[in-house]
C-alpha cells in the first residue's frame, strides 16, 4: 500500500515540479516581454517627443526664415529710404542754392529799381522845381479881382485865376497900386509861378480903360490939339516904356 501510494505520489510530485518550473519560465518571458514592451513604449515616446521637438524646430526655423525675409525687406526699405533722404538733401541744397541766387538777383534788381526810381524822383523833383521857380507870363483883360486873387482872361491861356499874396507887386496905370484899383476890363500883364499847383502872381501891370479914356479926353480938351496929342502920345509911350523897364529890371521874388 505504501508502495502504491508512493508510486502515485511521485508522478503528482513530478507534475507539480514541472508546473512550477513552467510557471517560472512563463513569468520570466512575460517580464521580458513586458520589459520589451516598456522599452518599445519608451522608444515610441522618445520618438514622439523627438518628432514634437523636430516640429517645434521646424516651426522656429520657419519663423526665423520669415523674420529673415522681413529683415531683408526692412533692410531694402531702409536702403531705399536712405537713398530718398540723400536725394532729398541734394534737392534741398540745390533749391537753397537756387533760392540764394534768385534772392541775390532779385536784390540786385531791387537795388537797380530803387536807383532808377531815385533818379526818376530826382528828375521829377528838378522838373517840378524848375516849373515852380520858372516865371510865366500872361496878357489879357481883368475879369474880376478880390483880396486874394485876380481872374485874367487871355486869348492863349483862357481864364486864369492868379493867387495874390503880400509879395505880389501891383502897378496900376504905371503907379504902385493895390488890388482894389484893378477894374474889370482893364489890360493886365502878369508874371506868375505855379506854387502848390496854384498860379501865384509875382507881378501885375494893369492899365484900366477908364484911365486911358480920361487921359485921352483931357488931351483932346487942350488948347493946342497937336501939342496935347504929341504929349499924350509921348506920355503914353513913356508910361509904357517905364512899365516895361520896371518889369524887365525888377526880378520876380522867390
Amino acid at each position: 500500500m505504501r508502495r502504491i501510494w508512493w508510486m502515485a505520489a511521485v508522478p503528482a510530485l513530478l507534475f507539480g515540479c514541472a508546473s512550477s518550473k513552467s510557471d517560472t519560465k512563463m513569468s520570466d518571458s512575460a517580464k521580458t516581454q513586458t520589459a520589451a514592451q516598456q522599452s518599445l513604449q519608451k522608444a515610441a515616446d522618445a520618438q514622439k517627443h523627438a518628432l514634437e521637438e523636430q516640429q517645434k524646430a521646424e516651426q522656429l526655423q520657419q519663423e526665423v526664415v520669415q523674420k529673415q525675409k522681413e529683415l531683408a525687406d526692412s533692410q531694402a526699405r531702409l536702403q531705399g529710404q536712405r537713398a530718398k533722404a540723400e536725394q532729398a538733401q541734394r534737392d534741398a541744397r540745390t533749391s537753397a542754392d537756387e533760392a540764394h541766387r534768385e534772392a541775390q538777383q532779385q536784390q540786385g534788381q531791387a537795388m537797380q529799381m530803387q536807383k532808377t526810381e531815385a533818379q526818376q524822383h530826382q528828375q521829377i523833383t528838378q522838373q517840378n522845381q524848375q516849373a515852380w521857380t520858372q516865371a510865366k507870363n500872361v496878357s489879357g483883360r481883368a475879369v474880376s479881382a478880390s483880396s486874394d486873387e485876380v481872374l485874367v482872361r487871355s486869348s492863349d491861356q483862357g481864364d486864369l485865376r492868379l493867387k495874390l499874396n503880400d509879395s505880389t507887386a501891383i502897378t496900376v496905370d504905371g503907379r504902385m497900386g493895390k488890388v482894389d484899383d484893378i477894374k474889370p476890363g482893364g489890360n493886365v500883364r502878369a508874371s506868375y509861378q505855379v506854387i502848390d499847383g496854384q498860379p501865384t502872381a509875382l507881378r501885375l501891370d494893369v492899365t484900366n480903360r477908364s484911365s486911358s479914356g480920361s487921359s485921352t479926353s483931357s488931351g483932346t480938351s487942350s488948347t493946342n490939339p497937336n501939342t496935347s496929342s504929341s504929349d499924350s502920345s509921348s506920355s503914353s509911350s513913356t508910361g509904357t516904356s517905364s512899365s516895361g523897364d520896371t518889369s524887365s529890371t525888377t526880378p520876380p521874388p522867390k
